[in-house]
C-alpha cells in the first residue's frame, strides 16, 4: 500500500471521529441569508474546501503562463531539429572515407 493511500485513509477516519464528536448546531447569516441548525463539522469542512479552491484559482494565472512558455520551449526545440546538423559535428556521413582503395562493394574482389 503506498504511503499516500494510508496517510489519506487516517485523514479520513480523523475526519470521521471529528464530525461524530462535533454535533453542536448553528446558525449561520451571510447578508441576507440565514441557514439554522448546521453542524460545526459541516462549516469547518465547507471552510477548508472553499479555502483550498479559492488558493488554487490563485494559482491559474501563473500555471497559464508556464503552460505558454512550455508551448514556447517545445516549438523552438522542433523548428532546432528540423535544421540538418553542420559538417563540424562528428558522426556525419560527409566525413566518412572509405579509402583510396574502394571499390564499390563489400564482396567485391
Amino acid at each position: 500500500m503506498s504511503w499516500k493511500v494510508i496517510v489519506f485513509l487516517i485523514l479520513a477516519v480523523l475526519l470521521v471521529i471529528f464530525t461524530v464528536q462535533n454535533q453542536l448546531l448553528l446558525n449561520i447569516r451571510f447578508f441576507h441569508w440565514e441557514i439554522t441548525d448546521v453542524p460545526v463539522a459541516y462549516v469547518l469542512v465547507f471552510g477548508l474546501i472553499f479555502g483550498f479552491l479559492l488558493a488554487m484559482m490563485m494559482q491559474i494565472p501563473t500555471i497559464i503562463k508556464l503552460r505558454r512558455e512550455l508551448r514556447k520551449v517545445i516549438r523552438e526545440i522542433e523548428s532546432s531539429e528540423k535544421i540538418e546538423p553542420s559538417k563540424d559535428e562528428e558522426g556525419g556521413l560527409e566525413d566518412v572515407s572509405m579509402g583510396n582503395d574502394y571499390k564499390g562493394g563489400f564482396f567485391n574482389e
